[in-house]
């Protein structure tokens, strides 16, 4: 359903959300052309993303809400703890199951992965970049231009457009195919209603921090990428369809199977709701 909002207030947010996007990729350009003489180019991507969504973001909430950055859903309260919680082992044990399955049927197998680097300092690495870059992500799908998407056209149309963006934004990644587009837009839908359902962000990120760590741990791909954080690694055998082939988990349709539930037990599972946020206070007709 499309909430009918005031053109004022429609026009106001639309503007906010193009500054954002636009004040996100100047900094993204920025901090990418700093990283990059020192980190590959994958690490640079997720970090100066990270840094620079939080840089728009900060800037955006001071210059334009006049409240601070956390407000923009990352509260440091025991709601937010709890759903931080909630998130990650929603993510991770989601994802372990997932190749928990795919191992019984035979559909993928485990081999030795040397490390010359050694495994803590691989694993503390990978940890870093995988926290900046779901934080990152986040932020730049569902936090400032996402709510404020929101105050002007209600949640579904903002979580439906939003999604179809974030499937989009991964169609470059090595192995892609259909399902793992149709998934990681179903991933934006669960994380954006996760975000609706609690209007804070810690849920939709330990989700998404939760997943992809546990998938790069234990050496499967992430959205197309081999990040072995420890001396192992997921090898397709089945079909691409169960196993997702070299996309990884997240093009198999157990993967769907498992959004559809993670989408059913937020819909039925008590959770509380911030009281403060972009969407906490009426701005004219906008809640």
């Amino acid at each position: 359903m499309i909430s009918i909002r005031p053109p004022a207030v429609i026009f106001r947010s639309l503007l906010r959300v193009i500054v954002f996007v636009v004040v996100t990729f100047f900094f993204w350009w920025a901090a990418t052309a700093l990283i990059v003489p020192f980190v590959d180019a994958l690490v640079a991507s997720a970090l100066s993303l990270g840094f620079a969504v939080l840089g728009s973001t900060t800037l955006m909430m001071r210059l334009y809400e006049m409240r601070p950055v956390n407000h923009v859903g990352l509260f440091g309260n025991r709601s937010g703890a709890v759903h931080l919680g909630v998130g990650i082992a929603l993510g991770g044990g989601s994802s372990l199951l997932i190749l928990g399955v795919q191992w019984v049927f035979g559909w993928v197998r485990m081999e030795r992965a040397p490390n010359p680097d050694g495994w803590l300092p691989t694993l503390t690495f990978g940890l870093v970049v995988l926290v900046v870059g779901a934080v990152g992500e986040e932020l730049l799908f569902r936090g400032y231009g996402f709510q404020r998407l929101i105050l002007a056209f209600g949640p579904w149309l903002s979580i439906l457009s939003t999604s179809l963006l974030f499937g989009w934004a991964h169609t470059a990644n090595p192995a892609f195919t259909r399902v793992s587009m149709i998934n990681t837009a179903l991933f934006g839908v669960v994380f954006g209603y996760a975000y609706w359902r609690t209007r804070d962000l810690w849920l939709p990120l330990g989700m998404h921090w939760a997943w992809n760590f546990s998938l790069a741990t234990i050496g499967a791909n992430v959205s197309g990428l081999k990040i072995k954080l420890l001396g192992v690694s997921v090898v397709s055998t089945g079909p691409v369809l169960w196993s997702g082939g070299d996309y990884g988990p997240e093009a198999s349709l157990l993967t769907t199977f498992a959004l559809v539930a993670s989408a059913v037990f937020l819909w039925r599972v008590r959770l509380d709701r911030q009281s403060l946020g972009i969407l906490a206070v009426p701005e004219g007709e906008t809640t």
